[in-house]
């Protein structure tokens, strides 16, 4: 009844009604007195009409209002109230149809998010799928890698195959994140896979990858990459760098580590890049460390917006290559990147690969890859 209290429609109704039933009883009383049963009659069903008209001026109006409400409220369908009087009822019909107006869009806006929702994590999935579940074994390398998207999808990528008596494998990045990163990272995996028994030169192979590429993505995306190329009689590693970051080299017998910037240019950014990039060598000593890493790494940012940066992931893999155990290297740098952050949100895709050289190393375990486990 509070609701009421200060509406001027109550007052107003409940004049009529004290005024109609103080008439009522006086005409009564009147009729009675002077036994005119028909005036009586007439009267009755006179104030009969006007209290029925009251009922639907003052009353029916709230109650169309209060049902559709109560229809809102139990989750049931409504209808707009169709009260356009200048009054409370008025007033209260065009909120009540303006809040459940922006109900219906809000509705389709959360069952268009809950679809897209949907699509995102099968895309999500077929990603997954792309990338290898566990480590092809490469002769005396010790080798870990995984990658952790910001986003349901990522556009990282690394694959590794064997070829012949070689073995090819590739570390990449997509400009951006997200849904269209992650078309380019499936496109560049997909050639990878179909063309390496073709070109098994890692030049060779990353030529033609964007030769497919370049006309088939938009001209503001690229994918920066590192084709590498291993043979098992051989104590060097090769690659063609394609704009990527930089190699890190933990020489084992100084304990120090080498940075060697990658070069070259970015699949995607020019149609012939045979003449731009080139065939490289890395010289490997027993227990040295090559990482690999995306920039999603080096600019992992803190609470105080700073970057974790190269300087700080060479200083971590100087501390811990001493282990000689590409696993506890892997864990140890993914938990300094993870004490730095200190739970901030991540927003770049992550990889690191570190491959460890050995003599005759032989690993029985294969090593999850795409779900990357930080403390």
């Amino acid at each position: 009844m509070y609701v009421f209290t200060k509406s001027k429609t109550f007052y107003r109704f409940l004049l009529l009604q004290i005024l109609f039933v103080t008439t009522f009883y006086t005409l009564f009383w009147f009729e009675v007195i002077t036994l005119s049963f028909l005036s009586l009659s007439s009267f009755v069903a006179l104030f009969l009409s006007i209290d029925i008209f009251l009922y639907y001026k003052f009353v029916q109006d709230l109650d169309d209002i209060v049902d559709q409400v109560a229809n809102v409220v139990a989750g049931k369908p409504f209808v707009p109230v169709n009260i356009y009087s200048k009054d409370e009822f008025g007033l209260l019909a065009h909120f009540f149809n303006d809040i459940t107006s922006n109900l219906k869009k809000i509705s389709n806006v959360i069952k268009e998010e809950e679809r897209m929702s949907a699509e995102l994590n099968i895309a999500a999935s077929i990603q997954r799928s792309v990338l290898p579940d566990s480590i092809l074994k490469i002769p005396n390398f010790d080798i870990v890698c995984k990658t952790r998207p910001s986003e349901e999808i990522g556009g990282d990528s690394f694959d590794l195959v064997e070829i012949d008596s070689d073995y090819l494998f590739y570390i990449g990045d997509v400009t951006g994140h997200g849904a269209p990163a992650g078309l380019i990272m499936m496109i560049v995996n997909t050639l990878f896979d179909v063309l390496n028994s073709d070109f098994p030169d890692c030049k060779d192979l990353a030529v033609n990858i964007n030769h497919i590429l370049k006309p088939r993505v938009n001209s503001t995306m690229f994918m920066t990459c590192n084709f590498l190329q291993y043979n098992p009689n051989n104590n060097y590693i090769e690659y063609a760098p394609c704009g990527h970051e930089h190699l890190i080299i933990y020489r084992a017998n100084e304990g120090v580590c080498e940075v060697i910037p990658a070069g070259g240019i970015a699949l995607a950014m020019a149609d012939d890049i045979s003449a731009i990039i080139e065939k490289k060598k890395i010289e490997l000593e027993e227990n040295d460390i090559i990482c690999l890493y995306s920039d999603g790494i080096t600019e992992a940012m803190n609470q105080d917006g700073e970057l974790f940066g190269l300087e700080n992931l060479v200083s971590t893999i100087k501390k811990y290559g001493h282990l000689n155990d590409s696993m506890k290297i892997f864990d140890s740098v993914a938990k300094d990147i993870s004490k730095f952050t200190n739970k901030t949100i991540q927003i770049d895709d992550m990889t690191l690969l570190i491959l460890r050289y050995s003599v005759g190393f032989d690993s029985n375990e294969s090593q999850l890859l795409t779900k990357w486990d930080v403390e």
